[in-house]
């Protein structure tokens, strides 16, 4: 079986391209020659703010990076490559891609699998929903990570096939000792912005040091807030120093590094789909305390690793660290429990193909 992969990859930075990559891998484990299309040039400036290229990545195996957003010529070449397969596979994140996307799959003619990241975006754009459902509705399938996810799908395409399938680990992470404590090590991990909610963890460890409780906090990841105002925040007196930021770009091996130096993932968000950073988590070994928005509630209760709490409520997540860290040692054992598999998210793709 021939599938073209169209879609971002190492060295491309973050964790789409590194979801990208055990995909491909995995459909290659469930024998499928795959070849890869990428991005030359994926978004417009103004649409994305950070690294363009991650320094310490190696460009992925054999993939081609021929895409740029504002060349149409590219989009039809690339559907006219994968018109030589059965198959095409196209990760969807955002509508910026929906014309580029639309286009490739015009030209390949074959059956499309989107693997579909965030139905809408968080920061949303003037015809989002039209552009989402124009593109999913032209699928023979579409998988998801949450059953979140897979209802606003069906809003924008009802009629397409929907397969829910668990996010696993992104990256190889290999579970290190905790800690010592006290004090009690938090991790907020990710691009730094609104929706994440991370100012609200540091409301939260607020908290806990009013309650005498010692803690640190560190807030790691790009930049995509106002720096100065982080700068303000993290400083201010009644924090004594036990919140530490670490703004900048992380490269994928300094990930598990992170997570072994802290007893738990904090992810306040106060929106989201899912969220790959969950699933680093329970590979480490590490419970995670999260709001109920998206589908993070479905990952913690499939482990049991951690607690879901209200968005916006700092009190709340103050209680619910408190509760994990109570039972750290089960936590963290329920955390690493896991079957989810890449080849379950490739053979849910390849359906239509086979």
């Amino acid at each position: 079986m021939k599938v073209t992969f169209v879609g971002p990859v190492p060295p491309l930075p973050g964790g789409i391209a590194q979801h990208s990559a055990r995909v491909i891998e995995a459909l290659r484990t469930c024998g499928a020659d795959v070849s890869v299309l990428s991005w030359a040039s994926q978004y417009p400036p103004v649409i994305y703010k950070g690294q363009k290229r991650d320094p310490g990545a190696t460009s992925f195996p054999g993939a081609r990076f021929m895409l740029r957003w504002w060349d149409p010529t590219s989009w039809v070449r690339a559907g006219r490559i994968a018109k030589q397969s059965d198959l095409l596979v196209m990760p969807w994140v955002t509508p910026v891609h929906a014309v580029p996307q639309r286009t490739i799959a015009t030209s390949a003619k074959v059956p499309v699998s989107y693997l579909v990241h965030n139905a809408i975006p968080h920061e949303r754009m003037p015809f989002d929903e039209k552009l989402a459902s124009a593109s999913m509705r032209r699928a023979a399938q579409i998988v998801v990570h949450a059953q979140s996810v897979a209802d606003a799908v069906h809003e924008l395409a009802p009629a397409v096939p929907v397969a829910v399938v668990p996010l696993p680990p992104q990256l190889p992470i290999d579970p290190q000792p905790r800690p010592p404590r006290p004090p009690l090590r938090l991790l907020c991990l990710g691009l730094i912005r609104h929706y994440k909610g991370f100012d609200i963890a540091v409301e939260a460890v607020r908290v806990l040091r009013n309650r005498g409780i010692e803690v640190e906090c560190t807030i790691a990841g790009e930049m995509w807030d106002e720096l100065e105002e982080w700068e303000r925040r993290v400083a201010a007196p009644d924090l004594a120093g036990s919140v530490t930021l670490q703004a900048r770009y992380l490269a994928d091996d300094e990930i598990g590094t992170l997570l072994g130096a802290h007893h738990m993932l904090l992810a306040p968000y106060r929106s989201a789909t899912q969220s790959g950073v969950l699933s680093l988590a329970f590979a480490a070994q590490r419970p995670v305390v999260a709001t109920d928005v998206g589908g993070l509630r479905e990952s913690i209760e499939e482990h049991g690793g951690g607690a879901v709490v209200p968005p916006n409520d700092p009190e709340a997540l103050a209680d619910a660290i408190v509760k994990v860290a109570d039972d750290l040692d089960g936590a963290a054992a329920r955390a690493g429990a896991t079957s989810w598999t890449w080849e379950n998210v490739a053979r849910a793709l390849l359906r239509p193909a086979m």
